[in-house]
């Protein structure tokens, strides 16, 4: 789920990384030259918000800027500095590169009248880890500042997307060309490296010269598991409801299907899974981003499952999110009293607590993309299904990393984002690449030369993110 905004704290570690730097098993090259000049220039990277995935991410941009010795400092726009330094708790070494700036409202930073923006000065790139509904302030601000900008998801869910089927942001796609700029947006581990690595595979199959080749389907499963003595959410399940009330959508024949929540499920197996996970549709990002990049495919899906999403479905199917109001209560409505009681996601100090202590047993998240094609092969029309994924199942071997607190969804999500991102940037800066406008992760994977694709599976293997591959014939017998 889309649902990694809300999250608060740091995400779950990095079980070999120590204090002074990277992980101790991660690539000393990302196969291409370092990142820094000759003159070693200060990169200065400004988060908006740092909350779970922003304080992993910001964490794991230092590492990977320490790897490849390119000196780099941050300016951090929060709404509390107190928060936000402890969302640092294991990465307090890092508190004299970051200019913590706390302000009560973004807008005027965002409109040029808040003093504080001139210690955005020099900023080479701005990350929002707030909230999607500053995306579009975000990439005003990039503009007046000459920076590149990221986002980690879109604010997807209003008219104005369902008509056009594309994410406000590619409104400012000329401008940000124009200007040599670069707008990232919806990265992170889902959607993020999902679309990145869906789109490597598409494009390749694209260019594979096979004329008779037809892409099929595109089905993308979700896993979120976790398995624990109470209840532990990993991600807002407050974001959750309102996904929830948009119901899910696929696109099926060419054209958007608009279905009942928990309706339509199927069934999926992830590697490191005993049984089959039972599957939901979702509507989220990779739907109209996958559509909007290969808008020949016809049928393109999103589904997830696991424990988290069983226990929002159980919560569907006893109407405790209804929107009926409660008997002499008409100002209250039954999904509002449920929001206000559920718990929230815990504090990064109580999940690392509830992990060494073993209230968290296990956790998975895992994300597998089914592309499905024909082509004639020795006169018969044969049906391939290939699997591009990516899992990450070493959430205990965490603890006492410097990502020590977050969640087992939080933390790829901020190694995506800071991954793809990281090599975006030295794309530009060390290889004279040009990623010019507005760019998903798919076209992404279009736009970086293999070299760079092979360096980014690389490090997110080696920030503990596995990634496979299958393919299967599935020509009926």
């Amino acid at each position: 789920m889309s649902t990694l905004w809300t999250l608060q704290g740091p995400v779950a570690g990095l079980g070999r990384v120590s204090d002074s730097g990277p992980p101790m098993d991660a690539p000393t090259s990302s196969g291409s030259p370092p990142l820094a000049t000759a003159a070693a220039e200060t990169f200065t990277i400004a988060f908006f918000g740092l909350g779970a995935v922003g304080s992993s991410m910001l964490i794991c941009l230092s590492e990977l800027a320490e790897r490849d010795d390119v000196p780099v400092r941050f300016v951090v726009v929060v709404l509390n500095v107190d928060l936000a330094r402890d969302a640092l708790f294991h990465a307090e070494r890092l508190f004299e590169r970051i200019d913590f700036v706390g302000l009560p409202d973004f807008a005027p930073l965002f409109d040029g009248s808040a003093p504080e923006r001139q210690r955005l000065a020099g900023a080479r790139l701005l990350v929002n880890a707030a909230h999607p509904g500053f995306n579009r302030p975000l990439l005003e601000l990039g503009l007046a500042l000459d920076a590149d900008v990221v986002d980690l998801a879109s604010d997807m869910y209003d008219g104005e997307t369902e008509r056009s089927l594309t994410f406000s942001q590619y409104g400012y796609d000329t401008a940000y060309r124009e200007r040599g700029r670069t707008a990232l947006i919806n990265f992170g581990i889902s959607p993020g490296v999902t679309n990145f690595l869906i789109g490597l595979r598409l494009h390749q199959l694209r260019g594979s010269r096979r004329r008779d080749l037809e892409i099929e389907s595109v089905d993308l499963y979700l896993l979120e598991d976790i398995d624990a003595d109470e209840i532990v959410f990993s991600w807002s399940p407050l974001v959750a409801l309102e996904e929830l009330a948009e119901r899910p959508r696929l696109l099926r024949d060419g054209r958007i299907q608009v279905l009942e929540p928990f309706s339509a499920a199927r069934e999926h197996h992830f590697p490191g899974e005993v049984e089959a996970t039972r599957q939901y549709p979702l509507y989220q990002e990779e739907l109209l981003s996958l559509h909007r990049s290969f808008p020949e495919i016809d049928s393109i899906g999103v589904y997830t499952g696991g424990s988290e999403v069983e226990l929002v479905k159980a919560l569907f199917q006893l109407n405790l999110l209804s929107r009926r109001t409660l008997p002499q209560q008409s100002e209250l409505t039954v999904e509002a009293m449920v929001r206000a009681i559920l718990p929230g996601m815990n504090k990064p100090r109580r999940i690392e607590e509830y992990l060494r202590s073993g209230v968290i047993r296990r956790a998975h998240f895992a994300a597998a993309a089914e592309i499905r094609y024909t082509e004639n092969v020795r006169n018969d029309r044969q049906v391939t299904v290939e699997t591009v994924g990516l899992s990450y199942l070493r959430y205990r071997g965490l603890l006492g990393s410097p990502y020590a607190g977050a969640t087992y969804i939080s933390y790829p999500t901020a190694v995506g984002a800071a991954i793809l991102t990281w090599h975006a940037l030295a794309y530009l800066r060390e290889d004279g690449g040009e990623l010019g406008g507005v760019i998903c992760g798919e076209e992404l994977a279009l736009r970086l030369p293999r070299s760079r694709a092979d360096a980014i599976r690389r490090d997110l293997v080696a920030w503990d993110i596995d990634l496979f591959e299958t393919v299967r014939d599935a020509t009926p017998v």
